[in-house]
């Protein structure tokens, strides 16, 4: 107890944004009594723990209300079964949060994944891009893909074939609201854009490859066969995956069948590209001339695709849901510069974060906040749905590897079968209290500083919101999505109305990612100014 008090009271000394940036804050306070024991839980009956409860509250559809009840309860650190036999801590201190990402994830910071996704990969020898790499191979390719989409000086690359996309889909949208108005299957058509976005970029502006009926054909059977990885990957979770494998089930057959069209169609798309390299100046041209390989550029740029259209897709239908009833904020919209369109986005993203948790391995031995983590422990910092054996298989190489993991474990974890994951929740770092004044409300002005309604919010702890995640893992698509997401919001907000049809309330379920618990039926009609001079 007095090493505790010690450990808090240093750490108040600290100024915060040494708190941050300190390595010493992190790793220095190695002698640190706490342990995973001492995290607060959820005290419940034997064997039966917490199941029910979870089961009422909706599974694993509802992780992120579940989860964010709890800290309701425990406080930002608190260790859970979660209906299993490890116990998993949950930690949505943006502080600890933020160290984690910027000072504890080393060299090569790792994640885990879906997985379905790595039995498929194991299974059927599928090499894949940067989201499954890892060491100096992840490092490497990272290294390039920065200079390319995050960089300085990247907008160059991405600021025309976004702008040129978002133009045509509007003028798309404007032919169907010639007459009248128009509902939109808005998921379907948000991929599509997100994928015609991205092909766009490797191509480049000068491309010689010009769409035809059979390329539309092709992009939009690959748009459908995305979406379905994702839908049939959340179908597969808290099912026994290798049962399900291995008698070939519906389930199993339908997530196989969408990632192998999925695969099929990406590496077909950039194989066009690579074929016609000479003549573009997009993304594809500046890996080949990087000296990526013709397959590493077709495993990296596959999976980006695979990525990118799942999180911008989403982001943007949460955006325009929360707008759809907000007409102040579309005048707002219309009538500011259209760097106001950003704080939007980020207000969204506060409220309805794509990912609402994130995944680091941690490499050493180190202390978060009051507790010591094992070396090898994985910070769950997203739903991982994958199991320690699947852990051990991907990531430890040898059986005297996973001895010498056991053996550091020692008194606390038997083997490694009984490592216990520690899972943080950005969902709830952005919609508490103490970081967000009226938290639960959909206030864009909060972002801007020169806004003088923020004075009237008290708390704003911008770290809270993470939704790109930090460090040297971060998103590398981070830069497309927002150029896109901005410019579709600023174009639909100038050119048209539209109101929400649903009649029902709409939540959040988790889904991988968060997307809404029905469909969202917005209806658009063209809108008209004489004062307004932005439309396209």
């Amino acid at each position: 107890m007095k090493t505790s008090i010690l450990i808090m009271h240093q750490i108040k000394r600290i100024p915060i944004h040494k708190k941050i940036f300190n390595k010493a804050f992190a790793s220095n306070f190695v002698e640190c009594s706490l342990t995973i024991d001492d995290i607060p839980y959820r005290r419940t009956f034997p064997v039966i723990g917490t199941k029910l409860e979870f089961i009422a509250s909706g599974s694993g559809t509802k992780l992120h209300e579940y989860i964010d009840h709890r800290h309701k309860q425990l406080g930002p650190v608190f260790r859970e079964k979660l209906g299993g036999d490890a116990d998993l801590v949950f930690v949505s201190d943006p502080l600890l949060i933020r160290t984690l990402l910027l000072n504890l994830e080393g060299k090569y910071p790792a994640h885990i994944l879906p997985e379905p996704w790595v039995l498929y990969e194991n299974l059927y020898g599928s090499k894949r891009g940067l989201f499954f790499m890892n060491g100096e191979e992840w490092l490497e390719n990272r290294r390039i893909m920065n200079k390319h989409l995050l960089k300085e000086g990247s907008e160059t690359l991405l600021e025309g074939p976004v702008k040129t996309t978002v133009r045509k889909f509007i003028q798309k949208m404007k032919y169907a609201t010639e007459s009248g108005t128009f509902v939109p299957n808005l998921e379907s058509e948000f991929y599509r854009l997100s994928i015609d976005v991205i092909v766009a970029v490797i191509l480049g502006n000068n491309s010689t490859i010009k769409p035809n009926k059979d390329c539309e054909a092709l992009l939009t059977n690959f748009s459908e066969s995305v979406k379905k990885i994702f839908q049939t990957t959340t179908t597969l979770y808290g099912l026994p995956l290798h049962l399900c494998q291995k008698f070939n089930l519906k389930v199993w057959r339908d997530f196989k069948e969408s990632v192998d069209i999925s695969l099929s169609l990406a590496h077909k798309i950039v194989g066009e590209v690579l074929s016609n390299r000479h003549h573009s100046n997009g993304l594809v041209k500046m890996l080949s001339d990087e000296k990526v390989s013709d397959e590493n550029i077709k495993k990296i740029i596959g999976d980006f695709v695979i990525a990118a259209a799942d999180t911008t897709a989403y982001t943007s239908l949460w955006t325009l849901f929360l707008l759809s009833n907000q007409e102040n904020t579309k005048a707002e919209i219309r009538s500011r510069d259209k760097n106001y369109v950003n704080y939007i986005l980020k207000e969204s993203m506060r409220l309805y974060p794509v990912a609402p948790f994130l995944t680091r391995i941690l490499p050493t031995e180190s202390v978060l906040g009051s507790y010591k983590l094992i070396a090898g422990l994985y910070l769950v910092v997203k739903m991982l749905n994958i199991s320690i054996e699947m852990f051990c298989r991907k990531h430890i190489s040898s059986v005297h590897t996973i001895r010498k993991y056991s053996a550091i474990c020692g008194n606390y974890y038997k083997d490694v079968n009984n490592v216990t994951p520690i899972i943080a929740s950005i969902y709830t770092s952005g919609r508490d209290e103490n970081n967000f004044s009226e938290a639960e409300k959909f206030l864009p002005y909060r972002w801007d500083r020169n806004d003088p309604r923020k004075k009237k919010l008290q708390n704003h702890t911008s770290f809270a919101s993470l939704p790109f995640a930090l460090g040297a893992r971060s998103c590398i698509g981070k830069k497309l999505a927002i150029l896109q997401i901005t410019e579709l919001i600023s174009q639909i907000v100038d050119n048209f109305e539209f109101k929400c049809l649903n009649k029902t309330e709409i939540k959040a379920n988790t889904s991988q990612v968060l997307v809404p618990s029905t469909d969202i039926k917005l209806e658009f009609s063209r809108f008209e100014s004489a004062s307004k001079d932005r439309s396209i």
